[in-house]
């Protein structure tokens, strides 16, 4: 709930005229400055978040689409209460929620569907995604030409038309068209992180700054994957060291190599291990050919080199796991499970191992006190793999 935690994550307007015409449309993500939620219903990951516009940005533009305008919405109230809240956090002076002609109820009253998706299925309404907001608002306002054509004679239609046009709203601080950001815009790619890193490092470094990279590099790819906020700190940790673009190529090269040893431990690369590479070498630039050949030095290796012990587990007895965000085991479950096998759990501290979020690019309040810590930030696949082999390390002891 707005009062609470919850955020507008997306918006989608449509204006039609009184006759009912569309007359124009807008949409645009909205960054929540917090974890997005339930992606797995809304489909908008924190990357594609991280450079939408605040509600704030936004706010004068959408006061200036409704002016002089009867809001529509389904399930009005519901809605009322996250613009009102967004609009005062946005530092407008709106002492009443504003009200809204609200489909829902009156499709309640004549169609007896009151969920849009239900609606839109009785009345032949084309709705796209019914957590896509531009598509609902399309949706909306087509409903709302069927409902206004049973109901606009009748005097309880009326007075909610009458009191919704009446709200007040306040006045934009600014006039302007904002940056928007469609849902889908995202152009960023697993490794788009590489070619600032590339871009960036010129001067030549020292082993230790070698060191510091790959250390930086070894945290980041913990889940085989490079978050939006991991790449920026593989970025200043480049540019720090003042690695060349061939060493850090060389680098990557050599990260694959140990990676393809640890595979080959028990001379057999499984699928699963290979999607593993196969994430790796995607978010270091690296190609399907560089992999088949780490395997081949990897596997030279192993015929020259001495035996040697076990690769550790990243886990150790008493290392503290916290968790955020909604993941598909629940976060009691989780902790139950790891508390029983001697890891430990709680807030996010210095002392933290690792944060397990349901993304990796998760903009919650634990996500960026990790990231301020250096704690490394994974999600929770990978942390099963992660959790499954401390639990075989203890089982072999």
């Amino acid at each position: 709930m707005p009062e609470t935690h919850d955020r507008v994550l997306e918006v989608g307007v449509v204006l039609v005229s009184e006759a009912g015409y569309v007359e124009r449309e807008w949409a645009t993500l909205v960054n929540p400055e917090r974890d997005p939620g339930a992606v797995h219903l809304h489909g908008v990951a924190s990357r594609e978040l991280l450079d939408a516009p605040s509600f704030g940005d936004i706010a004068a533009l959408l006061l200036e689409s409704i002016e002089g305008r009867t809001v529509v919405a389904h399930n009005a109230s519901f809605g009322m209460r996250f613009i009102h809240h967004e609009l005062n956090r946005a530092g407008y002076d709106v002492s009443g929620r504003p009200g809204a002609l609200c489909t829902m109820k009156w499709a309640g009253r004549f169609l007896g569907p009151a969920k849009l998706e239900h609606c839109c299925s009785a009345l032949d309404i084309a709705l796209e995604h019914k957590y896509h907001a531009l598509p609902a608002a399309r949706a909306t306002a087509e409903l709302l030409n069927h409902l206004h054509r049973q109901g606009h004679a009748l005097p309880e239609w009326q007075e909610d038309a009458r009191s919704a046009g009446a709200s007040e709203w306040p006045s934009a601080n600014v006039a302007g068209a904002p940056r928007l950001k469609e849902r889908g815009a995202d152009t960023s790619t697993p490794d788009s992180w590489m070619s600032a890193v590339l871009e960036s490092t010129w001067i030549p470094g020292s082993p230790e700054n070698e060191a510091a990279y790959m250390l930086a590099l070894d945290t980041a790819l913990l889940d085989r994957y490079v978050s939006a906020s991991e790449g920026e700190y593989l970025i200043e940790v480049a540019r720090q060291s003042g690695l060349s673009r061939e060493r850090i190529l060389s680098l990557h090269s050599a990260y694959l190599v140990e990676m393809c040893k640890v595979a080959l431990d028990d001379d057999v690369v499984t699928e699963e291990e290979r999607a593993d590479l196969t994430r790796a070498a995607e978010a270091l630039g690296l190609t399907p050919r560089d992999i088949d050949d780490s395997l081949a030095l990897a596997a030279e290796f192993r015929q020259t080199a001495q035996p040697s012990e076990s690769v550790g587990t990243f886990l150790s007895p008493g290392d503290r796991v916290v968790f955020t965000g909604a993941m598909q085991r629940d976060r009691e479950s989780w902790i139950e499970l790891i508390v029983g096998v001697g890891l430990a759990s709680g807030g996010v501290t210095k002392a933290t191992r690792l944060l397990v979020s349901a993304d990796p690019d998760s903009m919650s309040g634990k996500a960026g006190k990790a990231r301020s810590f250096n704690v490394p930030v994974v999600d929770e696949p990978a942390f099963e793999r992660m959790f499954a082999e401390y639990c075989s390390s203890r089982t072999a002891v």
